[in-house]
């Protein structure tokens, strides 16, 4: 089933897993064709396709980001570029 949906990380493997014991392995399939016309279609355009409400899914902590340093570094490059492009 994963070569018709895009799945991007282990959350979106455990969230399709899931809504194929709710919805069927052929109901899934027919969303995943029906949507996947042009490309891949991501997991969460499936729930809300089969209008089904995706759960909370719990993800080991080794897949969550914990140092921020890097992102916080460049997004205060960003703010003092864009502060002095608008006091020109």
């Amino acid at each position: 089933m994963e070569h018709l949906v895009r799945i991007v990380n282990e959350a979106d493997r455990q969230a399709l897993a899931w809504l194929r014991q709710q919805a069927g392995d052929a109901r899934v399939e027919r969303a995943a064709r029906q949507l996947g016309q042009t490309h891949k279609p991501f997991v969460s355009a499936l729930y809300r396709y089969l209008g089904v409400r995706r759960p909370a899914m719990h993800v080991a902590a080794s897949d969550h980001a914990t140092d921020h340093s890097i992102g916080d570094y460049y997004l205060a490059r960003i703010r003092q570029q864009l502060a002095r492009h608008t006091a020109r």
